[in-house]
């Protein structure tokens, strides 16, 4: 990689001059890896090669690429599954993470090759912290979905995703543990506060509006930070949603082809909320690891609705079953859907988080309440009264 025109790069600090120099040394790396999983393909794959991608994630580590040290990382775990014969190895997700990286690695080479220093570079390469900043006026935000997940570094967590109809963006608060401490059952920190500085629990957050005074924000993402102060704010109902809505599949479809116009950038356009016209019946594909049920919207097109089977979607996956055969499925079935579309092999599918119902249901438990939301890794259809 030449260095950029002038003798700017000569004037630069000692610390900088090496990170260029690492960072030129990893494009070469990352391009030449890349090109050899291409040759040689999965089935030649051994354990030799997930240690060459940790090697190569500290490369770009190294070379404060972080957003690829983060993708090679994924792309390690995603070829352990594969060589594990796990069943939640998928051929899209390898693709997906190969892509990624190369996009990512090339968008992060035009760039330098342009004179830009790691400073002017960090939407590209990423930060290992995320630069919080201090929003100066309040947040007014209401749940529009929630879902539990576990990481392959063992934590578990619940991510609830807030929409603020006065900016028309979608915040998230999330409350992460360890799962050596608190097990790989995402329900058990429904009862937690969400976090130590903040006195409302995340089954409160989930189900009701609230203002955030001195949040700190990052990207979407708020920091719970020891000086946020949270309080309850008038419900808004529906209209949280509307933005969020597509009227059928195909306004779904243009939705997510606008978000693959830029890969690098993620996937949270696929963020959706849909009324299905109608329902079919479930299916579970052994083979495949995933429970699914066609849904149709008002032109009848369909959209499969997908769940992979891992251990913190069983909660999820014991909703879908208990709704298909329920003598009650018709009061049960909501009005609404959140979760997150995608098209994947060709088809449309949709990950469901929450069931949203226009007239309110009652959720039993230790404190029976009246709820428009049932976040279905979270909470349980069979405790729901319509």
């Amino acid at each position: 990689m030449a260095a950029p025109e002038g003798n700017e790069a000569v004037k630069l600090p000692k610390r900088t001059r090496d990170l260029l120099a690492r960072m030129d040394k990893a494009f070469i790396k990352i391009d030449r890896l890349l090109f050899r999983l291409g040759q040689q393909g999965l089935q030649r794959m051994t354990s030799s090669s997930v240690t060459e991608l940790r090697a190569l994630a500290q490369t770009a580590h190294n070379a404060a690429m972080i957003k690829v040290e983060r993708e090679i990382d994924t792309l390690a775990t995603v070829v352990t599954r594969y060589l594990d014969r796990d069943p939640l190895f998928s051929t899209d997700a390898y693709m997906a993470s190969v892509n990624r990286i190369w996009l990512l690695n090339n968008q992060a080479r035009r760039r330098r090759a342009t004179g830009a220093l790691p400073a002017d570079m960090k939407d590209v390469l990423g930060q290992s912290r995320r630069a919080y900043v201090l929003r100066a006026e309040a947040l007014v935000l209401q749940p529009v979905g929630a879902a539990g997940w576990v990481t392959d570094t063992d934590y578990v967590g619940v991510t609830v995703y807030m929409w603020s109809i006065a900016d028309g963006r979608i915040y998230q608060v999330t409350n992460a543990k360890p799962a050596i401490y608190f097990g790989t059952d995402p329900r058990t920190l429904m009862r937690q506060s969400i976090s130590d500085y903040v006195d409302v629990t995340i089954s409160d957050l989930a189900h009701g509006a609230f203002t955030f005074n001195h949040a700190k924000e990052a990207d979407g993402r708020l920091s719970l930070h020891r000086d946020l102060v949270v309080e309850s704010a008038p419900w808004r109902g529906a209209e949280a949603y509307r933005a969020l809505a597509a009227r059928d599949w195909i306004e779904l479809v243009d939705r997510i082809r606008s978000g693959e116009l830029h890969p690098v950038r993620g996937a949270t356009g696929s963020l959706a909320y849909v009324e299905p016209a109608g329902w079919g019946d479930l299916t579970v594909d052994d083979k495949q690891q995933t429970v699914s049920v066609d849904v149709v919207d008002a032109r009848g097109a369909s959209m499969r609705v997908e769940v992979t089977m891992r251990p913190e979607n069983n909660s999820l996956i014991d909703n879908l079953e208990l709704l298909d055969g329920h003598p009650k499925r018709q009061e049960l079935l909501p009005q609404g859907l959140f979760g997150r579309a995608r098209v994947s092999a060709g088809a449309l599918t949709f990950f469901p988080m929450t069931f949203i119902y226009h007239h309110g249901v009652t959720l039993r438990g230790a404190q029976a309440r009246q709820v428009h939301e049932i976040h279905l890794s979270l909470e349980a259809l069979g405790e729901v009264e319509v």
